[in-house]
């Protein structure tokens, strides 16, 4: 019954990131990646924007299936079954009650910013997907007692595609591999040689076949993103996180009801936590360390937001683990039960943030597939042919005018001679359209787009998006 309960709590999850995927506007990165990675044949170049493997897959999907929004999103869909599904067997590891099992499922999958990235056309979906697998893999491996060389041998190669998915997975994933190394040499201690090399060899020549060209080519300025303290990395995860249900008072509660819940039956049951609850937590304090060293020693600043989405399914894994012990009197199962209980509100607060029509990061990207059906229209019923867009709306309809019929040109600067219709961001670029004649006469009913035009022109525009055949 569990497991068919949770079964199908995963496959609405699935079913919902592909939703997602299909209604969801392109946003200004995927199209980025596509339009100068993809469209150019420049998969395989190094660049902050270019997730190799991401590109990749996105180039062969398109290939075979056409260019539309859907399919550039096929990669990420692939990283949301891996991750999906190593979520629902790192709950089934857990072996305790179906509510246990569906809150910590909830909490990994259905966090809004992890569900987002689960989506997106970028790397960190399928990067999340291979850790998650690579640890999940290796617990298995040792709870059935399956060999531990070929265990390290899948988790090594699971981690080299998840670097060559995102890059700035690379200290997770090598303290991931580390952790496992330790975790299987500490059992077969006599095996160690063959340890080390499952461990290593597999996963460096995933990294090296896949991204060996971008890594040999690689140039400095890329890595512009970052946070320059802790507190900084950790408020950007749980801000994220938190993003967002409407209902401020219980967002303030949630992380520090878990936390403080958390502590009180750790100190309760701190030895007898599972080993994957050690090897989940050892991956996150040396992930930690290594990204402050090197913030310290070489200035690398540190994840923040999605460069560090990896912290919070860590997170995860250890609060799952640590809910898992049993208790051993009534005082402990007190405590148990109010950890659980602040784990279920979490869970609760993730289901109230589910959204189907934007992503927080890209929010103000959520219109622009109909910003481009209107231009469509005046293109074709008032032949527009020469637009021009600010820069946050320039990547998105280029890429619609990668995958439509309509004879324009989108420029990033307005022309007065040559511009006929301009496409304006008034919550980033609010200047565009100071010194110019122009008239607004279309805003998007959900962002801060406005189209603009002379205003004889504009005149002209509006009648025939009020007429029936630019009903829109």
């Amino acid at each position: 019954m569990s497991r068919r309960t949770l079964g199908c709590v995963a496959l609405f999850a699935m079913a919902w990131a592909i939703a997602r995927a299909a209604f969801q506007s392109i946003t200004i990165d995927e199209a980025t990646t596509y339009n100068i990675f993809v469209f150019n044949r420049r998969i395989l170049w190094y660049g902050a924007n270019n997730h190799i493997l991401n590109s990749v897959l996105m180039y062969g999907f398109t290939k075979m299936f056409g260019l539309s929004q859907f399919t550039v999103r096929l990669p990420a869909l692939l990283g949301a079954a891996f991750y999906i599904t190593a979520a629902y067997r790192l709950c089934r590891l857990l072996g305790t009650s179906l509510l246990l099992q569906l809150t910590v499922f909830v909490c990994l999958v259905f966090n809004p910013f992890i569900f987002d990235y689960l989506v997106a056309a970028r790397g960190y979906g399928l990067a999340l997907g291979f850790l998650l697998w690579a640890i999940v893999y290796s617990a298995e491996a040792h709870l059935h007692e399956r060999s531990l060389v070929l265990a390290c041998a899948v988790s090594s190669v699971c981690a080299g595609m998840s670097v060559n998915a995102n890059f700035s997975f690379a200290f997770v994933n090598l303290s991931a591999m580390a952790a496992i190394l330790l975790w299987a040499w500490y059992q077969r201690p006599k095996q160690w040689i063959r340890l080390l090399a499952a461990s290593v060899l597999p996963g460096a020549a995933a990294v090296a076949i896949v991204s060996g060209y971008a890594l040999l080519h690689w140039h400095p300025g890329e890595l512009i993103y970052g946070a320059s303290s802790l507190g900084e990395t950790f408020g950007s995860i749980i801000e994220s996180s938190l993003f967002h249900a409407g209902l401020d008072f219980l967002a303030l509660l949630v992380f520090p009801l878990v936390g403080v819940t958390g502590l009180v039956w750790l100190l309760f049951s701190a030895t007898r936590i599972a080993p994957l609850g050690w090897v989940a937590a050892a991956i996150f304090a040396v992930t930690v360390a290594i990204h402050w060293v090197s913030f310290r020693m070489f200035g690398l600043l540190l994840p923040k937001d999605r460069t560090a989405i990896y912290f919070f399914p860590l997170f995860m894994i250890v609060a799952g683990v640590l809910a898992a012990v049993p208790p051993s009197s009534r005082l402990s199962r007190n405590m148990r039960v109010c950890f659980i209980a602040s784990l279920a509100v979490m869970a609760g607060y993730c289901l109230m943030c589910l959204r189907l029509t934007y992503f927080k990061e890209w929010s103000w990207d959520s219109d622009v597939q109909k910003t481009y059906a209107v231009l469509s229209c005046l293109n074709r019923e008032q032949k527009v042919t020469n637009v021009a867009s600010t820069w946050p709306y320039h990547a998105p309809l280029t890429f619609y005018l990668h995958a439509g019929p309509a004879s324009m040109r989108i420029d990033e600067n307005f022309t007065p001679q040559q511009t006929q219709v301009y496409v304006v961001d008034t919550l980033h670029t609010p200047e565009a359209l100071e010194g110019k004649d122009l008239k607004i006469f279309y805003r998007s009913p959900t962002t801060d787009l406005v189209l603009a035009a002379s205003p004889q022109v504009a005149e002209t525009l509006s009648s025939a998006l009020a007429s029936k055949a630019c009903a829109l």
